[in-house]
């Protein structure tokens, strides 16, 4: 073998040196990248995979009432909170500052502020049920067969379905595709660990490594809506109610009936 061949060969080695390290500089420096962006926009780590400090037993068995939420709410938390979530001190800019997650604990165990803690009284879905109630009072919701409702079932129809599905189950014409999966609305130990604000920056900037894009001044140029910072806090709003039914449960339908009923036989033998 020459010499010639020798210095080829050995140039083609320091070349392809030469290309991993640049390889690693720059896969380094998106790392970095989106380790600032994730701190500085997002506020925290990213969010795949979750993980939920309430065990999964704790999460509910079903889609939370907001029905008998109210229910729930009149009999445990009014007395101290108001007749309706709103006159108490619980604010808007509270509760989208607080995860499902963190205020169920809290309605649980109580804390240190003199909220006593429920758990020996209130069952877990009933505790679901009346926060849940609450966030939507405060936060607001689409009511059923409203006008609104329809409208923004539309957006999330042409903008997001795609991808998370038309029921918010990550299952859109896109879902098998993508790596990631998208994200399943329907499943609460990933919804209910999220705050409104981290939701809206989501959707605002994006998730890093995923499909999930920054929809911030985007338009949609059918419906002529652009999603400036209102309709992403209205797609936030929609999203949530993925998380919570506006109708009695069959249980909580026969708990509230059963308790009607004891009340009547109380009035009886009082008279």
């Amino acid at each position: 073998m020459d010499i010639n061949t020798e210095k080829f060969k050995s140039m083609k080695q320091i070349i392809k040196l030469i290309i991993l390290i640049s390889f690693f500089t720059v896969s380094l420096s998106a790392v970095k990248a989106a380790e600032s962006y994730e701190k500085e926009v997002l506020g925290s780590s990213l969010v795949m995979p979750w993980e939920p400090k309430l065990a999964l037993n704790e999460f509910p068995s079903h889609d939370p009432s907001i029905e008998n939420g109210k229910w729930v709410y009149k009999q445990n938390c009014a007395q101290c909170h108001g007749d309706h979530p709103k006159d108490g001190f619980l604010s808007k800019k509270m509760m989208r500052a607080r995860s499902p997650e963190e205020q169920y604990e809290v309605i649980k165990n109580g804390n240190a502020k003199g909220m006593p803690g429920f758990k020996d009284k209130l069952s877990r879905d009933e505790m679901w049920d009346a926060l849940m109630y609450t966030r939507a009072e405060i936060l607001g919701y689409y009511k059923l067969n409203s006008d609104e409702l329809a409208k923004m079932s539309s957006i999330f129809g042409g903008n997001c379905a795609v991808c998370h599905g038309t029921r918010g189950h990550g299952d859109g014409n896109l879902h098998k595709a993508l790596k990631p999966m998208p994200a399943n609305f329907n499943m609460f130990e990933r919804l209910y660990t999220r705050t409104d604000n981290k939701l809206h920056k989501e959707l605002t900037h994006g998730i890093p490594w995923t499909a999930m894009p920054a929809w911030k001044n985007r338009i949609d140029f059918d419906q002529g809506y652009k999603f400036d910072e209102e309709m992403i806090w209205k797609l936030v709003r929609y999203v949530r109610q993925f998380g919570f039914s506006q109708e009695l449960d069959r249980l909580d339908l026969g708990r509230k009936n059963l308790e009607e009923y004891k009340k009547s036989l109380e009035t009886e033998n009082k008279g």
